[in-house]
């Protein structure tokens, strides 16, 4: 969260199609109504318009459209009442700022917007504690550019950054710190679509089920519990899924044996342990909240004040 001289918050908010993301908040993006009972713990648990929810438990499923449903606005005020408590806040003026995949930016900015302005002024409570919240405008910003925006001004010479999403990977290119939208795109490959390959591949190799959370831990290099032979197996499919995509960056003539590459947000975790040949001049910047920080420097750079 930012302050602005005249007091407003900016707050990021990357609503992801696996976790929800502010600039010091990470949280999975499932919803699920619970009606007028209460919950038995306040954790995850949000007040909103007379009915309990939980926020934050569980993977939402991938559906082709956010806005149809209240889903990403729940969301979005866990993310601002995370922000706000850090700060001690609890009534605030907020510019919110969101992002779109970059193909996507021009077509759906609009209808994104007058999606979080339909309900401007928010009262609600987040894990037992009132926010009062009131929407002043909403900025919306291109992911992928957004994560690498504070520092263009540095990236001379040609780069290709790759945002390995939850539905999507992003691929901005920029020459010389300027982003060329002709030379941009939109992969329909990601993590949760490499996740149910793999089960399903595991599923015909082994003849077990294993978890989505199981492979996700593998893939992070985090402690699991599964066989040895079950997380060589998987690491082998992940090591695939990314040359997979380097062949496809390829085919959509980005020359990749001269060509920067920075791997940003929670793909970047993957794609360090199973790039291939181009490691040399690849870079990982791991930091799954550079989109929501990249949404606050975007916000606070059109707002055009001093941080107060």
């Amino acid at each position: 969260m930012v302050r602005l001289s005249n007091g407003t918050c900016v707050v990021g908010f990357d609503d992801g199609y696996q976790l929800g993301k502010t600039a010091n908040f990470i949280f999975d993006n499932g919803v699920h109504m619970l009606g007028s009972v209460e919950p038995t713990l306040k954790e995850n648990s949000l007040f909103y318009d007379g009915e309990f929810f939980k926020v934050g438990e569980g993977r939402s499923a991938i559906t082709d459209d956010k806005l149809s449903d209240d889903a990403a606005r729940l969301r979005t005020m866990a993310g601002i009442a995370m922000e706000l408590r850090k700060e001690g806040i609890r009534n605030a003026d907020v510019v919110l700022a969101v992002g779109l995949p970059f193909s996507n930016y021009g077509r759906d900015k609009l209808k994104l917007i007058d999606y979080y302005s339909q309900h401007k002024v928010q009262d609600f409570s987040y894990e037992g504690e009132e926010y009062s919240v009131n929407i002043v405008k909403v900025i919306v910003c291109p992911q992928c550019y957004s994560a690498i925006a504070s520092r263009l001004g540095n990236m001379k010479g040609d780069y290709l950054i790759v945002d390995i999403g939850s539905k999507t990977t992003d691929v901005v290119y920029v020459q010389d710190g300027l982003p060329v939208e002709s030379r941009s795109i939109t992969i329909e490959k990601a993590m949760v679509k490499w996740m149910k390959e793999i089960q399903h591949e595991m599923k015909v190799q082994t003849g077990k089920e294993i978890p989505e959370h199981e492979v996700m831990k593998v893939a992070l290099k985090e402690d699991s519990n599964l066989p040895a032979a079950y997380a060589e197996l998987i690491r082998g499919m992940l090591r695939e899924k990314i040359h997979s995509l380097e062949l496809e960056l390829a085919e959509r003539s980005y020359d990749l044996d001269y060509i920067n590459i920075i791997y940003v947000g929670g793909g970047a975790r993957i794609a360090k342990d199973y790039a291939g040949k181009y490691r040399g001049h690849t870079a990982y910047d791991c930091d799954l909240c550079a989109n929501a920080k990249g949404y606050e420097f975007l916000a606070r750079q059109i707002e055009g004040k001093q941080v107060g």
